[in-house]
């Protein structure tokens, strides 16, 4: 998550900037944590706090503290930082200079035995111990404790909080310095799954009356992939000339018991394959990569979802309504009795009914050398994996709409046997249940009208179709130029008090949201299914959706993983997600069919 640091007032050194952003369950950051209002970031510990430059890590600028954090604001979005820079150092000026060019970042820093973090992600203790320029912030720094106090100690600021008693497990070590962690060190670190007893080594203490001696490693507390993670992280900047003798023998020894390998040869992309990593190596290119315009993901907002506690899940429905009956007074005492015929009010049942969530995973794996991380100019990490969260995102709208799990007459490929690892074939979607002929409409040939859209509306029943805020009409990129020549069709900048808060909203078609959706391809004119002859998809369609009557059920939320190989010099990262999508009954979609493009 970027955080861009803005000049305030550049001449004078002064910069401002959100130094964490508020995020929900629904929107965590990349690793699946996220801050809100309620974290405690013990703001009212220290008047000031320590500025620094990529939490002391740069070869260059080591831990001097470069500024004075001297104004923290919450508001809706995060949290505010300014700070003022000491423009008499060598370096600052520098770094004023990456700040004007919007290259440098806020990154928050606090310490392992304060934060705390619940199970789905959300840190909820997180004192703020510095905040550092970083042109990096999405990555997990670390740097010791010392160098925090020795900050605090320039700007003569008490730090006994940073070793509080009361705030550290009673098993903390004697002399060992805590390891600072920033905003992102917390994210999926697997030291966080340790018990407290187990990440720290107990040290000889002076104070004991029976020396002893006793073997160990700073790096003990750490796992294979902590330590290839860092080693990852390491060799990303510029001033990498290797780690200590002690770290590699750490890492080596590690990385063997961990039985770490690599999984196929020849599918890496490499530093000189054309068109797979070649592209990003080049002699003197910007560092600012020219991403490519994607249409926002607007099927999964859709829709309620919810966390599913088990695989499968099955949800409780309505099912019939108990009778209602026409009866006359109640007038004989015979007719005082529950059982029998004789009582006036025949008895009648209420029905029940479940859906069943069944999850199914989507997935992607990419694989990459470590020379087109060494040489490229633009940060090949993030950028991966960011590329490969916003795929995922892009497979679950499509799964969701054009989803179809039938080997014959399959809705995405009419006509011939669909291959099994398709997306589309993890589960049915919308479109499938729209097209349905109970549900559709056939518009002959025809430009798209309010008629025609009524028509396709009024396919649902009229408990459904009766609530126009309750529904959603789906369209692809001609249909919503052909809409805007309708009378009828209301853009969102004209819609005033009808206008709703649906994502990829384009209008309003008779008090219904209208949504595009880059997913919607063309269709056979008979069917409204995508032929497997593409000469044959000649005409359009458009779907209805009952927004309720439909639910998502997460078994997994969207997961990124990235694994250094080192005995192949490589990486694999995986991105993947498990969701299920349930619907209430077959007619919560309708649609148009055979519309003219």
């Amino acid at each position: 998550m970027q955080h861009p640091v803005k000049a305030v007032d550049f001449d004078a050194g002064r910069i401002g900037g959100y130094l964490i952003v508020w995020g929900s369950a629904s929107q965590p950051d990349l690793q699946g944590d996220y801050f809100t209002p309620q974290t405690d970031l013990a703001l009212d510990w220290f008047a000031r706090r320590p500025a620094l430059y990529h939490h002391g890590l740069d070869g260059a600028v080591k831990a001097a503290v470069i500024g004075v954090i001297d104004a923290l604001q919450p508001d809706d979005v995060g949290l505010w930082a300014e700070a003022q820079l000491d423009t008499r150092q060598r370096y600052v000026q520098v770094i004023l200079e990456l700040v004007k060019r919007g290259l440098l970042s806020w990154s928050s820093g606090s310490l392992p035995h304060l934060v705390q973090r619940d199970d789905d992600g959300q840190i909820t203790r997180w004192p703020l111990i510095e905040g550092s320029l970083t042109p990096s912030p999405a990555e997990p720094r670390h740097t010791s404790v010392q160098a925090v106090k020795s900050a605090y100690a320039q700007l003569g600021l008490d730090c006994a909080r940073l070793d509080d008693p009361t705030n550290t497990p009673t098993d903390a070590p004697v002399g060992r310095p805590y390891t600072l962690f920033t905003t992102s060190t917390l994210k999926g670190n697997p030291m966080n799954d340790i018990p407290e007893a187990t990440k720290r080594l107990p040290l000889h203490n002076p104070t004991d009356a029976s020396p002893r001696i006793e073997v160990g490693s700073p790096f003990d507390p750490l796992t294979a992939e902590d330590m290839l993670h860092g080693y990852m992280l390491l060799r990303e900047t510029k001033s990498f000339r290797g780690v200590s003798e002690r770290y590699a023998n750490a890492l080596a020894h590690k990385v063997s018991r961990a039985n770490l390998s690599a999984i196929k040869a020849n599918e890496l992309a490499t530093s000189t394959q054309a068109a797979f990593g070649d592209e990003w190596v080049p002699d003197l290119w910007s560092q600012q990569i020219w991403q490519k315009v994607r249409q926002d993901n607007v099927i999964l907002p859709l829709f309620r979802s919810i966390e599913m506690p088990s695989n499968p899940f099955e949800l409780p429905t309505e099912g019939t309504d108990p009778t209602v009956y026409y009866v006359t007074e109640t007038i004989n005492e015979d007719q005082l009795t529950l059982a029998g015929t004789t009582n006036p009010i025949p008895d009648s049942k209420v029905g029940t009914g479940k859906v069943t969530l069944d999850a199914k995973k989507l997935a992607l794996r990419v694989g990459f050398s470590a020379e087109l991380v060494e040489d490229a100019i633009i940060p090949v990490l993030n950028v991966y994996r960011e590329q490969a969260i916003r795929a995922i995102a892009n497979a679950v709208d499509h799964v969701l709409l054009n989803g179809d799990s039938a080997t014959s007459g399959n809705v995405n490929l009419d006509g011939a046997t669909p291959t099994a690892t398709n997306v589309y074939m993890a589960f049915d979607g919308l479109r499938k249940t729209a097209i349905a002929t109970a549900n559709s409409v056939d518009a002959a040939n025809a430009d798209v009208t309010l008629a025609l859209l009524r028509g396709g509306r009024f396919k649902l029943p009229t408990r459904y179709a009766a609530r126009p805020a309750d529904l959603a009409w789906i369209v692809g990129g001609q249909q919503y130029s052909k809409m805007l020549a309708m009378q009828e069709f209301v853009t969102m900048d004209k819609a005033g008090s009808y206008a709703t808060n649906i994502t990829g909203q384009i209008g309003i078609a008779d008090g219904v949201p209208v949504l595009v959706s880059a997913e919607m391809a063309d269709s056979f004119a008979a069917t409204g299914k995508i032929h497997t002859t593409g000469a044959n998809n000649t005409q359009a369609s458009v779907i209805c959706v009952y927004r309720p009557g439909w639910i998502i059920g997460y078994r997994r939320r969207v997961s990124v993983s990235l694994d250094y190989l080192p005995y192949y010099d490589s990486y694999q990262m995986t991105a993947t997600v498990r969701l299920a999508l349930a619907r209430l009954d077959a007619n919560v979609a309708g649609s148009l069919i055979n519309l003219k493009k």
